[in-house]
């Protein structure tokens, strides 16, 4: 373990005004994704315009999505993977321009949890978003993705079920993703979202479990939250915000199982 906080890489002021920093870009929400809100209407096209680093799902849930390095990448369930068509359209993303202010080195294998702790324990408050990347060699890494949904839709929760597990051995490679504050549940998922692209960008998903052997980590604040809401019938009829949403949220992000 790293012997010392990490600190801040950039200085205020040094990045152009079209990279700016600490601004989060997000369409939708959770609750309406656990409501089965599945139809986009930003393309990829306009979420790229809003930042180059961040994670989401596309249409009916069809693949899994990464943003890294300015460029959107989509993992499919049958096995698919390539860069995005910038006229798909996404139900649920989110995305920011990624500068990497805070910026340190793990030498020793952590685990997933581990990893979520260490970084937990370092951060400046857990009442902010943090944009977080990690870019290293990974002894294993669980991923799933979700197959295309069609209608009528069912709610998130019963359609994780049909979700397709893959388990990577030693690979190298970048997880992508946000931890967002416990009081923005439901707008987001509270703790860490997180998703894995491999360097050779084929392999990856919504990542469930990993051991890092060894890697760099970078974590962004995030002060501002810009949410585009969708405009449609879906999200206007939907039922959002009933039941146990804290529950649900975990359950889909850990596998579908309540815990």
């Amino acid at each position: 373990m790293p012997g010392s906080d990490p600190t801040p890489q950039h200085g205020p002021g040094q990045e152009p005004r079209t990279r700016p920093r600490g601004r989060i870009f997000q369409a939708s929400t959770m609750t309406a994704m656990l409501e089965g809100v599945y139809e986009g209407t930003t393309t990829i096209a306009e979420l790229c315009r809003h930042g180059d680093f961040g994670i989401g799902t596309f249409d009916r849930l069809d693949g899994e999505m990464i943003v890294l390095d300015g460029r959107c990448y989509r993992l499919r369930a049958d096995g698919t993977a390539g860069e995005a068509d910038p006229s798909a359209p996404t139900p649920l993303a989110a995305v920011t321009y990624f500068h990497g202010e805070y910026d340190w080195r793990l030498t020793e294998p952590i685990d997933a949890a581990g990893l979520r702790t260490v970084i937990d324990n370092w951060l400046p408050s857990h009442n902010l978003f943090y944009a977080v990347r990690v870019d290293g060699h990974f002894d294993h890494m669980v991923t799933r993705m979700l197959p295309e949904q069609h209608r009528p839709y069912s709610r998130l929760i019963d359609a994780v079920a049909g979700q397709v597990v893959s388990t990577h051995t030693d690979l190298q490679g970048t997880v992508v993703g946000f931890r967002s504050p416990t009081h923005m549940l439901g707008v987001a998922a509270a703790g860490y979202h997180l998703h894995f692209l491999s360097n050779c960008r084929t392999r990856g998903g919504h990542a469930y479990d990993f051991v890092l052997r060894s890697g760099r980590v970078r974590v962004d604040v995030g002060y501002e939250l810009l949410l585009r809401l969708p405009c449609t019938q879906d999200f206007r009829s939907a039922q959002l915000g009933r039941g146990d949403i804290a529950g649900e949220i975990e359950a889909v992000l850990q596998g579908g199982s309540r815990t």
